[in-house]
């Protein structure tokens, strides 16, 4: 056989390997580093394929406990209209201490399917109001009298009249577009969820409500969040309009808070305490920007006090809000669940700007305050600063009738809030009043019942009271304002998990000015859908 140059040197190349062991030698550490490159290649695949088991793993004990939940709940998806977006942790709820959910359908983090997928979810919310006073009762039930009544501000387009003032979201007489809401919400990682949520009303306005990033995985039952949030101080701050079970928030949240109760920008930290029941621990830090409690003066509120004596002061620098709560849940038996909670907050600064009239002299230059001439009124403003301090306590029960669709399901809800503002004068046209000292206590308190009468239908009743106590002491004389209440009733009619009906009739007495009250009847007829997709409510 005769064999071509090109294939001799073939195979003398193949067999050199093996006559010429110097040259195997030398390829020694060239193998070394191809096994080392290779082993640590082998190394990186096995933690990564770690990483992925434990991960799947989570996973999987979520989508098992979201399961057993769902199993166990109250009713059917169809009969829970209206669930919110929501990234709260699976033991972060009463309801999943104890196996059972009730009113908020399940509970748990964003799932696994929208992981680099943000849910993203509208709802739109709309009625018919209609008032015996013209349209006005909408924004009055949010500014019943109270004697730490805020100074007219860039809100009104009158410069006097603190009930005319803080009408967001008011309604009045007619159709009203009260908002759409969108919602992102995703798992972004391992290590936190996110979620923004954004209001648009019936004039195009476009407001932030929330925006927050949450950590998933502190470590000893820690959990943080940071952003724009509604504060986890009380019960129903932290919802949005379309949870409520009523279509306007209660008087003391109104009064108190505002129409945007307590949100504001900072951190959160909780702590679900290793217990047998469950219990939550948490504290806030934010900046201090709120409507009601804890308001700073404005520019135009600041020029009524360009001729005072003093000076009110500037605005501190944040943060200086901040909040502590408590909530715990214990364990009651099968189709029961109950949460108690208490809560306190304090602003480190408050300001207001506060008007007082006086007779004008007459042509003998003597002030008849009080007669019966017809003197024009001359208008004085203080300046207070001071802080701010607000406390609650909050019970929720819930049974869950086991019926159809909601049916015989019963909800029990009550909050007391209490708040006092610590002010002195600081800008006066009355030089000798600058220093003095006055305290600003108001109170109120909630309570509502709902029950589902029927597969799909709810009727629902509340009671809300404003300014049990409503009085302002260190001033020549302690003064008591009296209270404003109502009476709510309403019926709903959740035809499926993404549209809903109410009809809600609501009689009110409210104190305007002291001495004047306004009584009245409202009534809304509200619609909600939901389109897109949704997490679960809390408890």
């Amino acid at each position: 056989m005769r064999h071509s140059l090109p294939q001799g040197a073939l195979c003398a190349a193949l067999l050199t390997p093996l006559l010429a062991p110097d040259a195997v030698a030398a390829s020694t550490p060239e193998i070394a580093e191809l096994r080392a490159t290779l082993n640590q290649m082998k190394n990186q695949y096995e933690r990564r394929i770690s990483d992925l088991e434990s991960r799947l793993a989570r996973a999987e004990r979520a989508a098992s406990r979201t399961a057993d939940g769902a199993v166990s709940g109250t009713a059917p998806a169809a009969s829970r209209p209206m669930t919110a977006p929501s990234a709260e942790p699976v033991a972060a709820s009463p309801a999943s201490t104890s196996g059972r959910v009730l009113g908020g359908g399940v509970l748990g983090a964003l799932s696994s399917g929208s992981a680099f997928n943000p849910q993203l979810a509208v709802i739109l919310d709309g009625n018919y109001y209609h008032d015996g006073i013209g349209g006005a009762g909408s924004a009055l039930v949010g500014a019943a009298y109270q004697p730490s009544q805020l100074a007219p501000h860039t809100h009104t387009e009158e410069a006097v009249g603190a009930h005319e003032a803080h009408s967001h979201g008011a309604a009045e007489n007619g159709f009203n577009f009260r908002e759409a809401e969108l919602s992102f919400t995703a798992t972004v990682d391992p290590y936190f969820d996110a979620a923004l949520f954004l209001a648009i009303d019936g004039e195009g306005t476009v407001e932030l409500e929330e925006g927050w990033l949450q950590t998933r995985a502190l470590p000893y039952g820690l959990r943080m969040k940071a952003g724009k949030f509604l504060s986890d101080f009380g019960y129903i701050n932290k919802q949005h309009p379309h949870q409520w079970d009523f279509v306007d928030q209660n008087l003391p949240y109104l009064n108190l808070l505002g129409a945007h109760g307590l949100q504001d920008t900072g951190v959160q930290l909780t702590w679900l305490a290793p217990l047998p029941f469950y219990t939550l621990l948490g504290a806030e830090l934010a900046q201090g920007d709120q409507e009601r409690f804890g308001a700073v003066a404005d520019a135009d509120q600041r020029a009524l006090l360009a001729e005072n004596a003093g000076y009110l002061g500037e605005e501190n620098e944040g943060p200086r809000l901040w909040t502590a709560f408590a909530k715990v849940a214990p364990d009651l038996p099968e189709r029961h669940a109950l949460q108690l909670g208490a809560s306190y907050a304090r602003n480190n600064q408050h300001q207001e700007v506060q008007g007082h009239t006086h007779a004008a002299p007459a042509a003998d230059g003597q002030e008849h305050a009080g007669d019966a001439h017809d003197h024009e009124a001359i208008v004085h403003y203080n300046g207070l600063a001071g802080y701010a301090d607000i406390w609650g306590l909050d019970l929720v029960y819930k049974y869950d009738g086991t019926g159809a669709e909601g049916h015989r399901d019963f909800k029990f809800q009550t909050e007391y809030l209490r708040s006092a503002k610590d002010l002195s004068i600081r800008s006066s046209p009355h030089p000798e009043a600058l220093g003095a000292s006055r305290t600003f206590t108001s109170d109120g308190l909630y309570a509502q019942a709902v029950y589902g009468f029927a597969p799909k239908w709810t009727a629902g009743l509340r009671y809300d009271i404003f300014g049990m106590t409503n009085q302002v002491s260190g001033g020549a004389t302690d003064q008591d304002f009296g209270s404003s209440d109502r009476w709510t009733l309403d019926i709903t009619w959740n035809l499926s998990e993404f549209s809903r009906l109410r009809a809600q009739y609501a009689k009110n007495n409210i104190l305007v000015e002291p001495g004047e009250r306004e009584r009245f009847d409202a009534f809304y007829l509200q619609f909600l859908v939901s389109m897109g997709s949704h997490g679960a409510h809390t408890f």
